[in-house]
């Protein structure tokens, strides 16, 4: 099981390196939102409930958002196709009753400045749109700069597609 983890991590994080170079702005960065330049109607992403399901805009920097709660604690996440799971900040994963334990962070991932540390978490309960999920297997990582929701709960929902400059999450509603 360690080893399965450890090997989704590091797909996470080599997905993420890879798309440092094709967006401006790389989402172990911190979170990113939209910054509206004064005189500039604002046309931040948005999500919304429609009959196909929930239906995120793609931001500025071309990459999808959506608030969950995670534990019943809201928690804002960059939506990554890619990933095999899903991984909290450490302060996301504590605001959400996940209890971090710095002593227990190992290197399970590598990035381009070298391991990156974490550890393996269960989340309880996660909400996306109108879906509870249970039992669901997370990583939390040392200096992540926004959570991600991985696979671990994308391929729970349903159908995700991408229409243009949106992605529909089918069994979210």
């Amino acid at each position: 099981m360690r080893y399965v983890v450890v090997l989704a991590v590091g797909l996470v994080a080599a997905l993420l390196l890879i798309g440092q170079f094709l967006s401006p702005v790389h989402p172990l960065n911190g979170p990113v939102g939209h910054v509206a330049i004064a005189g500039e109607a604002s046309s931040a992403p948005h999500s919304a409930f429609a009959a196909e399901g929930l239906v995120l805009d793609r931001d500025g920097s071309g990459q999808f958002h959506l608030d969950a709660a995670v534990n019943g604690e809201p928690i804002r996440f960059l939506v990554d196709t890619g990933a095999d799971a899903v991984a909290l900040t450490v302060a996301d994963a504590e605001r959400a009753g996940i209890k971090v334990d710095p002593a227990s962070f190992q290197p399970i991932l590598r990035t381009a400045s070298g391991e990156g540390w974490g550890t393996v978490a269960e989340i309880d309960a996660i909400t996306v749109g109108k879906t509870e999920l249970h039992h669901v297997g997370a990583v939390v990582v040392k200096d992540l700069g926004v959570s991600l929701l991985g696979q671990s709960v994308l391929g729970r929902l349903g159908k995700v597609e991408l229409k243009g400059d949106r992605m529909v999450l089918e069994g979210a509603n």
